[in-house]
Protein backbone atom coordinates (compact mmCIF):
# COMPACT_ATOMS: atom_id res chain seq x y z
CA UNK A 1 0.00 0.00 0.00
CA UNK A 2 2.74 2.70 0.96
CA UNK A 3 4.60 1.72 -2.37
CA UNK A 4 1.35 2.08 -4.47
CA UNK A 5 1.00 5.97 -2.96
CA UNK A 6 4.42 6.82 -3.65
CA UNK A 7 4.09 5.40 -7.53
CA UNK A 8 1.09 7.77 -7.55
CA UNK A 9 3.37 10.78 -6.46
CA UNK A 10 6.22 10.45 -8.44
CA UNK A 11 4.27 9.59 -11.73
CA UNK A 12 2.24 12.73 -11.38
CA UNK A 13 5.28 14.12 -10.55
CA UNK A 14 6.65 13.09 -13.46
CA UNK A 15 3.80 13.81 -15.92
CA UNK A 16 3.69 17.41 -14.51
CA UNK A 17 7.70 18.02 -15.18
CA UNK A 18 7.29 16.31 -18.56
CA UNK A 19 4.42 19.08 -19.37
CA UNK A 20 6.17 21.74 -18.74
CA UNK A 21 9.30 20.60 -20.67
CA UNK A 22 7.14 20.04 -23.19
CA UNK A 23 5.30 23.96 -23.00
CA UNK A 24 8.78 25.16 -22.73
CA UNK A 25 9.74 23.29 -26.06
CA UNK A 26 6.44 24.57 -27.60
CA UNK A 27 7.39 28.16 -26.51
CA UNK A 28 10.62 28.34 -27.66
CA UNK A 29 9.28 26.85 -31.00
CA UNK A 30 6.69 29.95 -31.61
CA UNK A 31 9.72 32.20 -30.74
CA UNK A 32 11.98 30.87 -32.95
CA UNK A 33 8.83 31.10 -35.82
CA UNK A 34 8.38 34.60 -34.35
CA UNK A 35 12.45 35.39 -34.79
CA UNK A 36 12.21 33.99 -38.54
CA UNK A 37 9.09 35.91 -39.05
CA UNK A 38 10.55 38.98 -37.98
CA UNK A 39 13.82 38.40 -39.49
CA UNK A 40 13.01 36.06 -42.82
CA UNK A 41 16.70 36.65 -44.77
CA UNK A 42 18.80 34.76 -42.56
CA UNK A 43 20.54 33.42 -45.21
CA UNK A 44 22.30 36.75 -46.88
CA UNK A 45 22.67 38.19 -43.55
CA UNK A 46 25.34 35.39 -42.69
CA UNK A 47 26.84 36.25 -46.15
CA UNK A 48 27.33 39.83 -45.21
CA UNK A 49 23.92 41.31 -46.63
CA UNK A 50 22.59 44.18 -45.13
CA UNK A 51 19.55 45.52 -44.61
CA UNK A 52 17.09 48.66 -43.57
CA UNK A 53 13.50 47.81 -42.78
CA UNK A 54 10.60 50.67 -42.75
CA UNK A 55 7.02 50.99 -43.00
CA UNK A 56 3.97 53.21 -42.32
CA UNK A 57 0.37 52.53 -40.90
CA UNK A 58 -0.21 49.79 -43.17
CA UNK A 59 2.47 48.35 -44.99
CA UNK A 60 6.30 47.27 -44.14
CA UNK A 61 9.08 46.99 -46.67
CA UNK A 62 13.24 45.29 -46.05
CA UNK A 63 15.56 46.27 -48.06
CA UNK A 64 18.62 44.84 -48.54
CA UNK A 65 22.01 44.86 -50.04
CA UNK A 66 24.88 42.31 -50.20
CA UNK A 67 28.72 43.52 -49.35
CA UNK A 68 29.33 44.74 -52.89
CA UNK A 69 26.83 47.22 -53.04
CA UNK A 70 27.83 48.29 -49.28
CA UNK A 71 31.65 48.85 -50.48
CA UNK A 72 30.69 50.69 -53.64
CA UNK A 73 28.63 52.81 -51.41
CA UNK A 74 31.19 53.72 -49.04
CA UNK A 75 31.03 57.40 -49.98
CA UNK A 76 27.64 57.66 -50.75
CA UNK A 77 24.57 60.46 -49.25
CA UNK A 78 22.41 57.67 -48.30
CA UNK A 79 22.67 54.80 -46.15
CA UNK A 80 20.89 52.37 -48.24
CA UNK A 81 23.08 51.75 -52.05
CA UNK A 82 21.20 52.00 -55.45
CA UNK A 83 18.01 54.02 -53.87
CA UNK A 84 17.06 54.94 -57.18
CA UNK A 85 17.73 51.30 -58.21
CA UNK A 86 15.54 50.40 -55.52
CA UNK A 87 12.50 52.94 -55.76
CA UNK A 88 12.36 51.87 -59.81
CA UNK A 89 12.06 48.51 -59.20
CA UNK A 90 9.16 48.79 -56.77
CA UNK A 91 7.30 51.02 -58.62
CA UNK A 92 7.57 50.72 -62.12
CA UNK A 93 5.53 47.18 -63.05
CA UNK A 94 4.05 47.88 -59.67
CA UNK A 95 0.52 49.00 -62.20
CA UNK A 96 -2.87 47.53 -61.54
CA UNK A 97 -3.66 45.92 -65.01
CA UNK A 98 -0.89 47.12 -67.06
CA UNK A 99 -2.40 44.99 -69.95
CA UNK A 100 -5.36 47.15 -70.10
CA UNK A 101 -3.00 50.60 -70.37
CA UNK A 102 -1.00 51.73 -73.05
CA UNK A 103 2.87 52.64 -72.29
CA UNK A 104 1.67 56.43 -72.08
CA UNK A 105 -1.19 55.60 -69.27
CA UNK A 106 1.05 53.77 -67.17
CA UNK A 107 4.10 55.90 -67.40
CA UNK A 108 1.92 58.69 -66.42
CA UNK A 109 0.83 56.86 -63.48
CA UNK A 110 4.77 56.07 -62.33
CA UNK A 111 5.47 59.75 -63.00
CA UNK A 112 2.18 61.03 -60.58
CA UNK A 113 3.59 58.86 -57.64
CA UNK A 114 7.05 61.08 -58.45
CA UNK A 115 5.51 63.82 -58.10
CA UNK A 116 3.88 63.22 -54.73
CA UNK A 117 6.66 62.39 -53.19
CA UNK A 118 8.21 65.56 -54.70
CA UNK A 119 5.56 67.65 -53.05
CA UNK A 120 6.15 65.44 -49.76
CA UNK A 121 9.69 66.11 -49.46
CA UNK A 122 9.00 69.79 -50.07
CA UNK A 123 6.29 69.74 -47.15
CA UNK A 124 8.69 68.04 -45.28
CA UNK A 125 11.70 70.77 -45.87
CA UNK A 126 9.03 73.42 -45.61
CA UNK A 127 8.86 72.86 -41.95
CA UNK A 128 12.18 73.13 -41.08
CA UNK A 129 12.58 76.50 -43.01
Amino acid sequence: MQWEGMESRMSSRMQSQMDRWMNEQLFEEDVRAMLQFIRPHRRERLLGWNEMRSGGAQFRVTVSWDPQAERENIDGELSVPKMTDILESILVGSVRNPDELDARQEFAIYRKVVHELLERIDQMQACYE
